[in-house]
Formats: C-alpha cells, sequence, structure tokens
C-alpha cells in the first residue's frame, strides 16, 4: 500500500502566506511539507529510500515536550526516518494560527539522541521539532550532524505496518532554505 504523507496546500493559502514576507523565494520553500536547509547542504541521494520507524506521541504532545523516555521502547537504527506523530495536522487545519502557534515539540535531549543514532531525517507533523527562535537552531544542529528535519507531514494516522519504506524526494537548490519534498511510504 502507498500512502503520501506530503501535506497539499492550495494556491490562494500560498500566496496569502507569501504576502507577508520579504522575500518570497525563499519563503515558498517553507510553505506545505518540506526540508530545512539553512546550511545550504548537499543532501545524499541514499536518503531517497529509508527504513521508516513511526512513532505515535499523539496522547502526550499537547501537554509536554516528547522526551526520550518516550521513545526507548523503539528500535531505532542508523539511517532511518523516524516519523513523530502528533496528531497536530489532525486537529487544526494546515495554515491556521492553532496549528502554527504552540505546537508539539521535541526535547533537546530527544534531539542529541536521535542525533546519535545517526538516523537521516526526522520527520514531524506540525510546523517543527521545535517552536519560536529554537526552530531554526534545533534544524540547523540536525542538518551539521547529516539529519534533515520533515515538517508538515500529513496521514502518519493511515500507516498500519511497523515495517514499511519511506521514499523522500527533494529538489536540490543553492539559494533556498526549505525545499519542498514529496514524502511516500510504502508498506
Amino acid at each position: 500500500m502507498i500512502i503520501d504523507l506530503t501535506t497539499k496546500v492550495s494556491q490562494e493559502e500560498i500566496e496569502e502566506w507569501l504576502n507577508t514576507k520579504e522575500n518570497k523565494y525563499i519563503a515558498s520553500g517553507h510553505i506545505g511539507t518540506h526540508l530545512d536547509t539553512y546550511l545550504k547542504s548537499s543532501i545524499p541521494l541514499e536518503y531517497f529510500k529509508c527504513k521508516g520507524v513511526l512513532i505515535d506521541v499523539s496522547q502526550i504532545a499537547s501537554k509536554r515536550e516528547v522526551e526520550i523516555k518516550d521513545v526507548k521502547h523503539v528500535d531505532i537504527s542508523q539511517n532511518s526516518f523516524i516519523l513523530f506523530r502528533t496528531a497536530q495536522i489532525e486537529k487544526y487545519r494546515y495554515g491556521s494560527k492553532e496549528y502554527f502557534y504552540n505546537h508539539p515539540q521535541l526535547s533537546h535531549e530527544l534531539i542529541n539522541y536521535l542525533i546519535n543514532k545517526k538516523v537521516n531525517f526526522i520527520g514531524i507533523d506540525c510546523a517543527g521539532i521545535r517552536r519560536g527562535e529554537e526552530h531554526g537552531s534545533a534544524d540547523i544542529l540536525c542538518e551539521e550532524n547529516g539529519i534533515y528535519v520533515i515538517e508538515n507531514l500529513c496521514e502518519l494516522n493511515k500507516i498500519a505496518s511497523s515495517n514499511f519504506t519511506v521514499y523522500t524526494m527533494w529538489l536540490d537548490d543553492s539559494i533556498a532554505t526549505g525545499l519542498k519534498c514529496r514524502v511516500i511510504v510504502e508498506q
């Protein structure tokens, strides 16, 4: 079974958001499902296909940060794509204030734990793994360690198997700090 985890965004929503930005070109890479690449590093082509690991934190993510203790029971292997289901995108419409502000986040310790596990991607169904001013610095820390954060995923609730493959497609751009992505699961 094939599941598309890519969030669809209407032309109207795109234009509305871009009209609030000074640099529309840079901003356009940060709409919908995308990965942040503030250091503009070259993503290895081998990352295209990864073993997927789904971690459902929907019962706790709205109450507190997601911590190491919440993932200790999960087998996280090197080069995998870790998908965090917070259910934020299921509760709130993408683009709404409720979706973007006060969204769930991963603890600093958990981010470092995943870095030490040497995963390829950290994916999440909300606006980022950290909020506010910490958003960019968390993504940069991951990127410095060869890990890329993919934001605004959807349909994570449709992944039924613990054995699945994630295919991630992106277009390199030497200027953009956000690269639009297509993320597909095969289970």
